[in-house]
């Protein structure tokens, strides 16, 4: 599930935000999909983990990255995403105090989150892309600052927007037990 609903929202970003969201080098400006692994991963956990590495191995073995060639390229890249993704939630976890089940998770968090997240999964997939040759050693910084920028960008937006869903929808449920309640006590009356 965690894999096509991840592989759908690529698929889809691509599609809607192809022409003006990328520049020559096909770096994403704004990547919301990035988020949107972030927060499955967040939600679900390992099995969450497990589903973004299919999705990004059958990504990578589709030749969205020519440069990739084989399934051992697309291979090490999905390990080294996945692998730096949950490391980067462990230590974020870790530093702050904020771990799953998220609760204390609040908009304040989140571009502390996003930029960490973004820049340890940046790096450790440009290392590996320039492991494997796909990347220059002077291209190498500019592909990390290009993938954390819309990598924290996308985040922050996916992210805010879960929130402020979640905050709505407890408020809504609170208003509707304490009607509930009300009415109640309006009928024992």
């Amino acid at each position: 599930m965690v894999a096509c609903f991840y592989s759908g929202a690529v698929l889809i970003n691509n599609e809607l935000l192809f022409f003006w969201a990328r520049d020559a080098s096909y770096r994403y400006w704004f990547y919301p999909p990035a988020g949107i692994r972030l927060a499955l991963l967040m939600l679900f956990g390992l099995p969450g983990l497990i589903g973004y590495f299919v999705a990004a191995l059958a990504i990578l073995s589709s030749e969205i990255i020519p440069e990739i060639t084989g399934f051992y390229g697309a291979f090490l890249v999905a390990v080294a995403r996945a692998l730096s993704l949950w490391l980067g939630l462990v230590l974020y976890g870790a530093i702050t105090g904020i771990k799953h089940p998220w609760d204390r998770l609040t908009w304040q968090h989140v571009p502390f989150l996003a930029l960490f997240v973004s820049f340890l999964s940046a790096v450790t997939a440009h290392v590996v892309y320039f492991s494997l040759g796909v990347e220059s050693l002077d291209t190498l910084v500019r592909g990390v600052a290009l993938n954390v920028l819309g990598d924290t960008l996308g985040t922050i937006f996916i992210l805010i927007l879960i929130i402020r869903i979640r905050k709505g929808y407890l408020l809504s449920r609170k208003r509707s037990e304490q009607s509930r309640n009300i009415n109640g006590v309006a009928a024992s009356d």
